[in-house]
């Protein structure tokens, strides 16, 4: 008895990547750098520990958290985009472009298999490092709510840059060419949201008083682009007594509501996937029409 195939580009990008010996380098990498700075950040927090202090368990907890939050999520940013670059322009560099726009799959089925993919190996990857990060619950100082933001910030980035890998994908002519791309736009984000938020907030003496609301509800949201920025400011959020959903913010007219930050940056990376989705999905629709003209 034989399962129905939903999708043969799935089917096959993902026996393709589970067999190969990449991701088991990749995954034995992934899990090494983890678990090595994670060794490091306890050995640390053991050795200035203060004697008989209750409060060291829990800071070691925390630290681990973090430290494995962190590492995940800065290996995430750049590993997303480097698995989808290559998925449609390597069809093009083995010559089965062609043959793919030919076949009974729709544009939307070769693009979606090709993410979907890619998510599900990088899900793999977040899943293999949760129990390193589940070492933190031993010592305490961690909430179940930082423990779900925390997924769920990795899976949502592993997404909307697996999406931006797959845009230039279709954009480029060569592997190499898209690759560099994808991580130049991840490098974007990273660097250039914190230095025009400094850059503009500076020009208008945002830091001189209490800002205004408008100035709060743009550049924060602005801020929320940046996946470090976001999550940071929601574990901001989180210990000053603001709960998972809103953040009470001071502002020039007094107190003031807003989504927290990991909501807004949920949102915003589900618009980026649906935007680079969309234009994959219409360069390859244009090769398929050309081709079939």
């Amino acid at each position: 008895m034989h399962l129905p195939i939903v999708n043969p580009v799935l089917t096959r990008e993902l026996f393709g990547r589970i067999r190969g010996r990449n991701a088991w380098l990749i995954l034995t990498g992934y899990l090494t750098i983890i678990g090595a700075i994670t060794l490091l950040i306890y050995a640390v927090f053991v050795s200035s520990a203060i004697p008989n202090d209750p409060e060291t368990s829990l800071r070691i907890g925390k630290g681990i958290f973090f430290t494995v939050m962190t590492v995940s999520l800065i290996q995430v940013c750049f590993l997303s985009p480097s698995l989808t670059a290559g998925a449609i322009v390597g069809e093009k560099e083995r010559q089965t472009y062609d043959l793919l726009l030919a076949s009974p799959l729709s544009p939307l089925q070769i693009v979606t298999g090709k993410v979907l993919a890619a998510i599900a190996f990088a899900l793999l990857l977040i899943m293999a490092s949760l129990p390193i990060a589940g070492l933190a619950l031993l010592f305490g100082g961690i909430t179940g709510q930082e423990v779900f933001i925390g997924v769920v910030g990795l899976l949502i980035t592993a997404i909307a840059y697996a999406a931006i890998g797959i845009f230039w994908s279709t954009v480029m002519r060569s592997t190499l060419g898209a690759t560099v791309m994808a991580q130049g736009t991840v490098l974007v984000i990273l660097l250039l949201v914190p230095f025009l938020y400094f850059v503009i907030s500076l020009l208008i003496g945002a830091f001189d008083g209490p800002p205004s609301p408008l100035y709060i509800y743009i550049m924060g949201t602005f801020l929320c682009l940046h996946p470090f920025i976001a999550l940071g400011m929601t574990v901001g959020a989180l210990e000053s007594g603001n709960g998972p959903l809103l953040w009470q913010l001071s502002s020039s007219i007094g107190d003031l509501f807003v989504p927290s930050p990991w909501l807004v940056y949920s949102v915003l990376m589900i618009l980026v996937t649906i935007t680079c989705l969309a234009l994959a999905w219409q360069r390859i629709q244009s090769a398929e029409d050309d081709s079939g003209s």
